[in-house]
């Protein structure tokens, strides 16, 4: 696993601005209905992390529905700019918010992995973090395969936290 998060872990804090203009702070968005955030690097990434963060924002894009039925909030995050962004939900009709981690303080925070191509650093394998309505996490699934994201995500914010993890979450 590449991330400093673990199930059972708070969702940290982070200001993030969204496609729509809006500066969001992570942690309170979550605390508004359980939420999927997918961290990827598809708009402005060459190659294979392309190809993957694409993958991925496809399957979240027709699964948003079925999430939504769910009451489960889906949001995006990469490293690209306002303005790439805003472009790329426009050319892949996104039904969700993009938020712009440019200066990558939420990929660094968490520990999500990025790699860099000349001055464009961005993720390079897209990681999606399941986080209750308290903004306890309750699955990192690292390595994202797009067919079973949906499900994953919708299992994970369905079940009780594991016993484990409640465990230590509870001692601190």
């Amino acid at each position: 696993m590449t991330t400093k998060l673990a199930v059972g872990d708070p969702l940290p804090s982070v200001g993030l601005r969204a496609t729509d203009g809006y500066l969001l702070n992570l942690r309170t968005f979550v605390t508004k209905q359980p939420a999927l955030i997918l961290f990827f690097g598809a708009p402005s990434l060459k190659g294979a992390g392309r190809r993957r963060g694409l993958k991925a924002i496809e399957a979240l894009s027709l699964g948003h529905g079925r999430l939504h039925q769910a009451g489960i909030a889906v949001v995006g995050i990469s490293c690209d700019s306002e303005q790439q962004q805003t472009r790329f939900v426009e050319e892949q009709s996104l039904p969700f918010l993009l938020l712009s981690d440019e200066r990558r303080s939420a990929v660094e925070m968490l520990g999500v992995e990025t790699v860099a191509d000349g001055e464009n650093v961005n993720v390079v394998h897209p990681v999606a973090i399941a986080a209750d309505r308290e903004g306890i996490i309750r699955a990192v699934i690292d390595r994202v395969e797009p067919g079973a994201l949906i499900d994953r995500a919708k299992g994970a914010l369905s079940e009780p936290i594991p016993a484990a993890a409640e465990d230590a979450s509870a001692a601190s």
